[in-house]
């Protein structure tokens, strides 16, 4: 039986970020991630450490690839901070909580749909059946609803499949969705998944220029699909992204032709 002792080792919390703990919404993965830092941090009386991906990995169970795409999209969120300090041919990362709960970014709410079976307006199916598609209830009816997107989200996409149609016209799709196809992906990548805007912008453009990359990003509507370790497409490309420029120390990388494509 556990029997956990204070003596032991505790982590002292102040009220009100406890309080903002418990309405602030994030994943349970999400949730995880911060408390390894918490334990590794505030555990040992320390404002911020460096934490391996080792340790997140031992500590929750989660593959240490999703870790990384984890501990991204908290730092975008603003939840977790990062710092990155150069030690010879070395780059120190450590990670520590945000303790200014005001500057959080928020994540979206889930719509939950109830099913025909969990609907208590009293209609029955066959009533149901003869109600117009603006009076039906469903999930679909409010996925179908008109969608506001950025102008920046609208023009990237446009101008991306511009340049791939030039640069890969044969592989490039042609059907007449394509383009709402792709806007709702970089839409879900964002909205969703938590990336911020010009973060994806960011990594598509280096996809495109990536040997590897450049033909997997052709269609940006499967930039959300999952591999079988449960990881997106563009999950992945962050990864791969990361590792190639810490090893080719290089931070931004500039193709004249792409650069005006995608401007």
């Amino acid at each position: 039986m556990a029997s956990p002792q204070i003596e032991n080792g505790h982590i002292d919390i102040a009220n009100t970020i406890a309080d903002k703990f418990c309405s602030y919404r994030l994943s349970g993965q999400e949730w995880q991630v911060v408390w390894v830092v918490l334990r590794k941090t505030w555990g040992w009386k320390k404002k911020i450490d460096k934490i391996s991906l080792s340790q997140f990995e031992t500590l929750t169970g989660i593959d240490r690839r999703k870790i990384h795409v984890l501990l991204k999209k908290l730092v975008a969120k603003k939840v977790i901070e990062r710092t990155d300090t150069q030690k010879d041919d070395r780059n120190i990362v450590k990670y520590g909580l945000c303790k200014d709960f005001d500057i959080w970014k928020l994540t979206p709410k889930k719509m939950t749909v109830k099913t025909d079976t969990q609907r208590d307006d009293k209609v029955t199916p066959k009533e149901m059946s003869k109600l117009t598609p603006k009076e039906m209830n469903t999930k679909d009816n409010k996925d179908n609803k008109q969608k506001t997107y950025s102008e920046n989200l609208k023009k990237f996409t446009a101008d991306f499949i511009k340049y791939t149609k030039k640069t890969f016209p044969k592989k490039t799709p042609t059907g007449v969705n394509h383009y709402q196809n792709s806007l709702d992906s970089l839409d879900k990548l964002i909205r969703l998944d938590g990336f911020d805007e010009e973060y994806v912008f960011k990594i598509i453009r280096w996809a495109a220029k990536d040997d590897f990359w450049e033909s997997q990003v052709i269609s940006l509507a499967g930039l959300r699909k999952k591999n079988d370790a449960g990881l997106t497409k563009f999950q992945n490309i962050v990864i791969s992204h990361d590792k190639k420029i810490k090893t080719e120390k290089v931070y931004h990388i500039k193709t004249p032709n792409m650069e005006d494509a995608l401007s």
